[in-house]
């Protein structure tokens, strides 16, 4: 890597970091680009190198966060099918818990624009690669509709993380994912389980 490409990394991961400390700090609607750049030390128009938008920002803030639960969908895939799916879930709230109910918070303000359906998509092809996967290892039919049970598995994970931000002091996202995995999962797998 040349010293150039060196710092052109060095400046967008210090945009990213300085991103995610300002979105626990201020939320995502009271932080603007101008913050982001001051807080980086680098002019506005440095921004535009990097990303187009705040929210392509987002998305990228998001996809370091969850990265890491990403590179073990190969892992998980090599579980039993609700075993493997329960465990994604929970590790996916947990990282989310981790971040707090405010990050949360400005993450559903994120999410539910409908400009921002990328990182809808980043997250349903996520559970579609998993449940890909377990097909391939032979722990779930062919004839499984990927998409629509990835669709209905990110749906709860969504409102889980919903419904802990607006109660946070009554609502315990891994145990709401546990109690769901529980009560549904091998009903929603039966059809399709080897």
């Amino acid at each position: 890597m040349t010293n150039r490409a060196k710092a052109a990394a060095a400046t967008r991961n210090n945009l990213i970091e300085n991103a995610d400390r300002l979105l626990y700090e201020k939320g995502y609607q009271d932080m603007s680009i101008v913050d982001i750049t001051k807080s980086s030390g680098v002019a506005k128009g440095t921004f535009y190198n990097y990303f187009d938008t705040k929210e392509d920002l987002l998305l990228e803030l998001s996809k370091r966060h969850l990265g890491g639960l990403t590179e073990e969908i190969s892992t998980f895939s090599k579980q039993q099918p609700k075993e493997s799916i329960r465990n994604y879930m929970i590790a996916y709230v947990k990282i989310v818990m981790a971040s707090g109910d405010n990050i949360a918070r400005s993450w559903i303000r994120f999410v539910v624009d409908p400009k921002n359906q990328i990182k809808w998509q980043f997250d349903l092809e996520s559970l579609e690669n998993l449940i890909r996967l377990l097909v391939e290892n032979q722990k779930l039919d062919q004839d499984i509709p990927v998409r629509r049970i990835a669709e209905m598995l990110i749906t709860e994970i969504y409102g889980i993380i919903f419904s802990w931000c607006i109660s946070p002091d009554t609502i315990n996202p891994v145990d709401s994912v546990k109690s769901f995995c529980d009560l549904q999962l091998e009903s929603i797998l039966q059809n399709y389980t080897k």
